[in-house]
Formats: C-alpha cells, sequence, structure tokens
C-alpha cells in the first residue's frame, strides 16, 4: 500500500479517535450480560453508532429456542464494497459474561485511570469499536481497493454463537471469503481451544440404605481432580495454548442438612486442545466417569453433553490473511508480533469449521493467561484495557486490509 494512502488513513483515524473511546465508555455503560432482560439496548445501541458513522447496516432478528434460556437476539450486518474482490469478515460480539469477583467501583460505571479503561465488557466491545472504526478510517481514505469489507456484529458470544455467527453462516445471510475474529493486540490468532461441557447425575438405585449420591459424587470428583493432574503432562504442539483443563463449575443436590440426597448432579468443562480430537476426549472421559460409578454400590451415574465446541485450527489460506496482519501489526507496535494460539474457545471457530480461513486479532491485553500476574479475565475484577492498545489495533487492521486489498501490480 503507498505510503500517501496509509498516511491518509491514519489521519482519519486520529480525526475520530476521542470519538472512538467515547463510544467504547458508552458501550461499557449500556447493559448486556448474557441471558438477562434488556440485551436488546445493546444491539440498537451498535446500530445507531454505525448509522452515525455512516454505514449501511442491515438487521437481522432471530428468535431463539427456547430451551437455550435467550430472548429475541439481533444480528447486525455491514457490508462496504470497494470494487471486485475478496470478502473478509471482520466478527465481533456486545455480550459479556456477568461480573465476578470483587471490583473497585461499579462495572458498569467506566473509568479511565492512566490511560486505562476499566468497565464491565470493555474487552469484547472494544473489537466491535476498533473494526468499526477501521473499516470507515478505510472508507474515508477513497483508495483503490480490491474487495469488501463486513461487520458481523452479535449478540449471544458468550453462549457460543449458535443464534449469532453459525445462525448468520447456516442461513446465508453471510459467506465471507476470510475472516477476522476477536482477539489480542500482541499476537495474531490462527488456532483456539475448544470446550466441552458435560452435566453428571448421581442418584440412589432403589431403596438401599447404603446409598449416597452425596459420597458417591465427592468420589467421582476426587477421580475427576487426579486426573486433572496428568493433564500438565499434555501439552499443545501450537505455541500459546499450553495444557487442557478441566474445571468442575456447579454442583447441587439435597433440600436440608440431615437428610441424604436422592441425587446430586455438577457440571464441567473440559477445554479442548487444537490436536485433540473432541469426540475421543469426549468418550475417554464419559468412559473415566462411568467406570468411576460403577465401582459404588446402590448408585446410578447419568452423563450427558451439555455443549460440545471444536476447536479452532488454520486450514487453506490462513497463513496468507496471517502473513499480512503479522507484517502490519509488527510495523506498528514497533517489535514483531508472533502468531500463535489463544487459551480460550471463539465464535470464529464456526468460520473454519465451514472452511473459511481465519484469524485472531483484535485490542486485548499483551496477557492472555487469565490466571498469570497481570491477565485480564473478561467479566473478572476490574476488566479492563489500555486505550493505546485499541488504537494500535484499529491502526493495524486498517493498514493490513488496506495492504490485503491493494491489488497486485
Amino acid at each position: 500500500m503507498k505510503e500517501e494512502l496509509t498516511n491518509l488513513i491514519l489521519e482519519n483515524l486520529v480525526s475520530r479517535r476521542s470519538g472512538q473511546f467515547q463510544l467504547l465508555a458508552d458501550m461499557v455503560r449500556t447493559p448486556s450480560v448474557i441471558y438477562s432482560a434488556g440485551m436488546a439496548g445493546i444491539s440498537e445501541q451498535v446500530f445507531h453508532a454505525l448509522k452515525e458513522l455512516e454505514l449501511g447496516v442491515e438487521r437481522h432478528t432471530v428468535t431463539p429456542d427456547p430451551a437455550s434460556g435467550l430472548s429475541e437476539v439481533t444480528n447486525l450486518v455491514v457490508r462496504h464494497e470497494f470494487a471486485s474482490g475478496p470478502v473478509v469478515a471482520l466478527v465481533a460480539h456486545g455480550d459479556t459474561r456477568p461480573a465476578t469477583g470483587t471490583w473497585s467501583h461499579d462495572p458498569m460505571d467506566p473509568q479511565i485511570r492512566n490511560g486505562v479503561l476499566y468497565g464491565l465488557g470493555v474487552l469484547g466491545k472494544a473489537d466491535i469499536v476498533a473494526y468499526a472504526h477501521a473499516l470507515v478510517a478505510l472508507r474515508d481514505a477513497r483508495p483503490e481497493l480490491s474487495g469488501t469489507v463486513e461487520l458481523h456484529f452479535t449478540f449471544d458470544g458468550e453462549a457460543d454463537g449458535t443464534w449469532g455467527t453459525k445462525w448468520l453462516l447456516d442461513n446465508g445471510v453471510v459467506n465471507p471469503d476470510y475472516a477476522l475474529g476477536s482477539g489480542n493486540t500482541y499476537g495474531i490468532g490462527t488456532s483456539s481451544v475448544g470446550d466441552l461441557q458435560m452435566q453428571v447425575d448421581v442418584e440412589s438405585l432403589g431403596a438401599s440404605p447404603s446409598a449416597d449420591p452425596m459420597q458417591a459424587a465427592s468420589r467421582i470428583l476426587d477421580g475427576l481432580y487426579q486426573l486433572r493432574t496428568t493433564y500438565v503432562d499434555i501439552q499443545s504442539d501450537v505455541p500459546g495454548i499450553g495444557s487442557p483443563s478441566l474445571v468442575v463449575g456447579q454442583i447441587h443436590g439435597g433440600d436440608r442438612p440431615d437428610q441424604v440426597p436422592g441425587r446430586v448432579s455438577f457440571s464441567l468443562d473440559r477445554r479442548l486442545l487444537p490436536d485433540e480430537i473432541p469426540a475421543k476426549v469426549e468418550e475417554n472421559l464419559t468412559r473415566f466417569i462411568a467406570e468411576a460409578a460403577s465401582r459404588l454400590d446402590g448408585i446410578v451415574c447419568r452423563i450427558r453433553r451439555v455443549k460440545l465446541a471444536p476447536p479452532m485450527k488454520p486450514g487453506p489460506g490462513t497463513d496468507h490473511l496471517a502473513g499480512v496482519f503479522e507484517n502490519r501489526a509488527s510495523a506498528v507496535m514497533g517489535v514483531p508480533v508472533p502468531v500463535y494460539g489463544l487459551p480460550y474457545a471463539t465464535v470464529t471457530r464456526h468460520y473454519t469449521a465451514v472452511g473459511i480461513p481465519s484469524i485472531l486479532y483484535g485490542a486485548g491485553p499483551e496477557c492472555t493467561d487469565w490466571a498469570a500476574p497481570g491477565g485480564v479475565l473478561p467479566g473478572g475484577p476490574d476488566e479492563c484495557l489500555v486505550l493505546d492498545d485499541l488504537r494500535k489495533a484499529t491502526e493495524t487492521v486498517a493498514l493490513a486490509l488496506g495492504d490485503f486489498m491493494t491489488p497486485a501490480g
């Protein structure tokens, strides 16, 4: 891309930067916790923000299956064609997890301290802001590019994107040639982990006086925690992914403290490496739980899958898109920006699942290990984003798209 065009794109971004930061703060103020009432407000806010940026916006409203726990979901799609050429989709979601842990302030009250914006959902919502402003800066530069840039903004990402990205793809509303999904400023993601969630119900069988579902469940859990200790020996070949994880996040049972419960239920989450075969992991974990339960008298154990989200893996064409972004991101950051895998699940996997080359890059923290010092957890205490990372990510996306869509010759 010519230097003159690069400078013009950067000038356009500078002129809108204060508005970009203000939009993100306004989005943090807007309630958007998944499964809660009032989710329509965030999609409506983003719709009007895109209209103010003079972008044409399509609304695609979906009524999910009642069993999903979601009410009406409105997906937003923008299409801006420069000229005939590849279609590149920028994919982000505006729903958030509930706030957890102890916050130093109201999670819904965005605060800027020392160049860092604090607030619930700031990490996910930042990519909506970055992608929209990158497209506008590119559009206003009036470049001679080949291709179309689309924005796919959905509001069920914390529910695996079934009624957002997957619905848009399954119903033929979108069919891009490439996709860019939410990621981090300090690396180009080409892989991410998958997610297996299971529910286990432990019940007494008949009227056996020795049957104690709570005790049985605790023994099964002991076995699972022992199994988890062996996962450290399993390392992904993809840099950044690490080892699989196993978390038991919910347990229910009993009505009163002086009575053995008739049933105890618990739910677990097993993260899947890109190197693993999801069906094989599920089969082995099911067999492990079943064998542990079979050693207990008077107990019946029922195991069911709640969710299976396969890992995101690179496919043909991924390296080309990743290479363009790697070069431009390294130039913007002033340091090498590596290609790696992200240790969390992403809705962008729905694009790779149908053969669309996809990468992950956006406005995110340098530390992607949420448990490590300096790690930032979406929804966790004092979730935050360095505003300069938002600037860098927006510049990278705008300039990399210009590079990618510049006609050859």
